[in-house]
């Protein structure tokens, strides 16, 4: 890498003088020579922008060199020029107006097409462009941005910095990935000729190097016997990746398999000298804790090779994972006991909260058997329609109208009584009941709705039920057999659905919407989703995530993060809906914030489908005396 590739570049148009000078006061401390202070104060402001860790970056000095133009034409030169020099740009930031030449968006246009790797910033006013609109003439959404006019100088500092410095990140980590490929390059070469590696190959997965499972029940072996020679202990980790399917769906395999690789790599490292790694296949992993006394520390560094994103062609992609242990016998234990009991260690850890460990216990064992049987009783409750829906009202900003309902399922178990929803639809998944369960909530909602016409109703979907290929297909004819309007029923859907097979998910969600039916993106905020599924897809709805609500009174920057999301929100046309509204005071904050719906305790509770019509009754009775 040149240093000239190192050089950290800006180009800024705009074709008023006020605005020029006022880029140039805000940006001037950020070129090279700003105090570390303000670095790190920047970095913070990027990662709040970005929800996420800004990567570590190599050369922190600030930015290089900001070049500023007045037309699109102008600034389309100085672009190309630097490109054939050798010296591109970091980021653009362009005026959407720029008469009398051609516009910011087309300037855009005509700069990825010479790069399609730039970070643009278009800034508007949003009154007349939308960023669909400029999207569509610029031909992609990657590394596209929006500034809205007037703007604060914290938010144009905070996205010059972190487009900066993730785009030396990327070129830092292209090179170490161009460098690694060398150097597997050089092994795979090396394996060919030696017969030595080839044997140890068939111990070993290909796409990694670690161990594969024939290699893993050699290497656990041994270390077994040489543990029961003394006092040793082994016990047995079994990880598994959170949400790697998006990897790959929405990257590409080439992707999830450079993912995977780094990945295992940063695995061996936490592991170190206190144990081995195993690759078993798809997204799993094995470490055989050879050192006993040395598991929480390792246990810790494992959880914390999350804390740095994965870094792939401009995008960082977080990474998670969750982690089952058990504690071996060295006498009688074999490989496949140790993994069955960190298995069901790995399911409790991933049902308490994703990105944890967890260790087993016999109540594992316990737990496991439970829930094969409510998974049975689940699947006979479905058949014999024993299950009920209850609907919570979402209410007007200023919490005296109902708005809108929710369908929320609820199921009462002859024998366990009041069966939670956080209880029997993680079952629901591992069982392979979803599908059924889901058409059963659209088959009675459909029902339900009838008796409510004039208000809309939000059914929730989950990613199985887009999994079906003819899903769409199916709800608009269960909507045209109950006689209801698609206009009132709204589907939540939620960020970890988006992400699971972003292709066919859109077009099935193409289709409800041309059927007229709406659309809500719920819990936003807690996933990673973010703004560019929001214009792909054509939500009227954004549900902020109850998380935000509930920090109200513990998280100063809760507030700030509310009204930014707000901001989105009224940018794209959305309604913003507030969830888990509780105390008097989030709502009195987030109705100052701009929220257009609350929901939650405060108002109401979940209520029966009797309950929500004499609930509307008296609402239509006020309404008619008024």
């Amino acid at each position: 890498m040149t240093n000239a590739l190192l050089r950290r570049r800006i180009l800024v148009c705009d074709d008023e003088t006020g605005v020029i000078e006022a880029y140039r006061r805000i940006l001037s401390d950020l070129v090279e020579g700003a105090s570390a202070q303000g670095e790190v104060a920047l970095d913070a402001l990027a990662a709040d922008l970005f929800g996420e860790e800004v990567a570590p970056i190599i050369n922190r000095a600030g930015i290089d060199d900001i070049v500023y133009c007045r037309q699109g034409d102008e600034a389309v030169a100085v672009f190309g020029e630097a490109a054939c020099k050798g010296e591109p740009f970091a980021a653009v930031f362009l005026d959407v107006r720029m008469p009398p030449g051609f516009d910011g968006a087309e300037a855009a246009r005509r700069m990825r097409a010479l790069d399609p790797t730039i970070n643009i910033v278009m800034v508007t006013g949003y009154s007349d462009h939308r960023p669909a609109e400029i999207a569509e003439i610029i031909g992609a959404q990657d590394r596209l941005f929006y500034l809205v006019k007037p703007f604060d100088a914290d938010e144009v500092r905070q996205m010059a910095t972190t487009l900066v410095h993730r785009w030396t990140s990327d070129m830092h980590t292209a090179a170490e990935l161009a460098g690694r490929l060398r150097e597997l390059e050089k092994v795979n070469r090396a394996l060919q000729v030696s017969e030595a590696s080839a044997h140890r190959a068939a111990r070993r997965d290909p796409l990694t190097g670690l161990l594969n499972r024939k290699g893993l029940q050699e290497a656990f072996e041994v270390a077994m016997s040489e543990a029961s020679k003394g006092d040793g202990e082994i016990f047995f980790a079994y990880i598994d990746l959170d949400r790697f399917k998006m990897v790959n769906d929405v990257h590409g395999h080439a992707v999830g398999d450079r993912f995977i690789c780094q990945v295992g790599d940063r695995i061996v490292c936490a592991t170190g000298q206190d144990g081995f790694v195993a690759r078993l296949g798809g997204d799993e992993f094995a470490v055989v804790i050879t050192k006993g006394e040395e598991l929480d520390s390792l246990l810790n560094r494992l959880l914390r090779i999350g804390d740095v994103p994965f870094a792939e062609a401009g995008s960082e992609l977080p990474v998670s994972l969750s982690i089952g242990y058990c504690r071996c016998d060295v006498v009688s234990d074999s490989l496949s006991d140790a993994m069955r009991r960190a298995d069901l260690a790995l399911y409790s850890a991933k049902a308490a909260g994703r990105g944890s460990a967890g260790g087993y216990d016999k109540s594992l064992d316990d737990e496991f058997l439970r829930s094969q049987v409510i998974a049975r009783d689940l699947k006979t409750a479905i058949g014999i329609n024993s299950l009920q829906l209850h609907y919570q009202p979402l209410m007007s900003a200023d919490g005296c109208r109902v708005t809108g309902l929710e369908a929320l399922l609820r199921w009462t178990h002859p024998e366990r009584g009041d069966v939670s929803p956080a209880v029997f639809i993680p079952i629901a998944e591992q069982n392979n009941l979803m599908i059924e369960l889901g058409d059963w909530v659209l088959r009675q909602a459909m029902r339900d709705i009838c008796s409510w016409p004039d208000v809309v109703t939000s059914v929730n979907l989950s990613a199985v039920q887009f999994s079906q290929p003819r899903f769409a297909e199916r709800v608009i004819d269960l909507a045209r057999a109950a006689g209801i309007s698609p206009a009132i029923i709204e589907f939540e859907i939620t960020e970890t659905a988006l992400c699971a097979n972003i292709v066919d998910f859109a077009r099935q969600v193409e289709k409800l919407c041309e059927a007229g039916f709406r659309l809500a993106l719920d819990d936003f905020g807690s996933g990673y989703a973010g703004i560019g599924y929001l214009s792909q897809l054509r939500f009227n709805k954004l549900k902020i995530d109850r998380s935000f609500v509930s920090n109200l009174r513990i998280k100063p920057n809760a507030e700030r993060m509310i009204r930014s999301i707000v901001g989105l929100g009224e940018a794209m046309g959305l309604t913003v809906t507030a969830e888990g509204v509780e105390e008097a005071f989030q709502h009195e904050l987030l109705r100052a914030a701009g929220c257009d719906q609350m929901q939650g305790f405060l108002f109401h509770r979940p209520c029966s489908r009797e309950a929500v019509m004499q609930l509307l009754d008296r609402q239509r009775i006020a309404d008619r005396a008024a």
